[in-house]
């Protein structure tokens, strides 16, 4: 018995020590897929932007925005699966930090407002990376939260393999008649509305570029009397489907840069 304990220390335990080790300290990001959230989650918490407009959104965003980083207009778009309380945690960030800026644009792709925190990746990109800002969310979604995903886990920055049960499809989204945003982010927007007024900050809501066939899907969402939604479902630029890798992104994103500039410029004018 001796010997077979010591066996199994030398094989397995002390490999599975330096596994619960190496996936609990920060170096470990680099094999997790969502570690553009936690570095921006880090770089948005402890950084001083200091330029005159602000974009949060998702990855087409980021697609199209991202090496814009200066003193006009500052890209910290990321991915869609934080949905609205996520921006809405990252504006708290930036309000309460040392960032200094006067304008606020959130890009977003329509679709993803009608998830409620129920897509297959809100957990290793939302909850996770978010873990120590959870807490200035509305009690209601800390409740959702506790009782729906997993507390925080052993191996604390390894991508999980836990599955939202009930998780939202958008491409069943997609297929319905009518389509609105959902309550979650509709609350969360708002907040970010008069978290916006009370700072000063002047803020509108742009959809990126999409594809042509996201075109009757968009126009299916219900209409609402806020004046950035009026907008921003108004005003949506689109491009050739052939031209989208998954009905989504742009398959060469550079590409449209080159060719769009003035488009995509204008996006971020008030």
């Amino acid at each position: 018995m001796k010997n077979f304990l010591i066996h199994f220390l030398k094989y397995y335990g002390v490999p599975m020590v330096f596994v619960v080790f190496f996936f609990r300290v920060p170096v470990s990001l680099y094999l997790n897929k969502a570690k553009g959230v936690y570095d921006l989650v880090s770089n948005v918490a402890t950084g001083e932007i200091s330029t005159n407009t602000i974009l949060l959104g998702d990855s087409v965003c980021k697609q199209f925005y991202k090496q814009v980083k200066n003193d006009e207009y500052y890209c910290l778009c990321e991915n869609q699966s934080y949905e609205l309380p996520g921006n809405y945690l990252l504006l708290k960030s930036l309000v309460n930090s040392d960032s200094n800026f006067k304008r606020l644009i959130l890009m977003m792709n329509p679709l993803t407002l009608t998830s409620s925190l129920n897509q297959d990746y809100t957990y290793n990109y939302f909850i996770k990376p978010f873990r120590n800002q959870l807490e200035a969310l509305d009690q209601s979604e800390l409740d959702y939260i506790n009782t729906t995903f997993p507390k925080e886990e052993i191996l604390k920055f390894k991508f999980s393999n836990f599955k939202m049960p009930n998780a939202s499809n958008s491409s069943d989204i997609s297929q319905l008649d009518s389509l609105n945003i959902s309550d979650i982010n509709m609350k969360y927007l708002k907040k970010i509305d008069s978290l916006c007024n009370e700072r000063g900050i002047d803020f509108k809501m742009v959809s990126p570029p999409l594809p042509l066939n996201n075109k009757e899907i968009v126009e299916r969402f219900s209409k609402r009397s806020e004046t950035y939604l009026i907008d921003y479902f108004q005003f949506v630029v689109y491009y050739d489907s052939i031209d989208s890798k998954d009905g989504i992104h742009h398959q060469d994103a550079d590409q449209y840069i080159l060719k769009n500039s003035p488009q995509l410029k204008a996006l971020l004018q008030f």
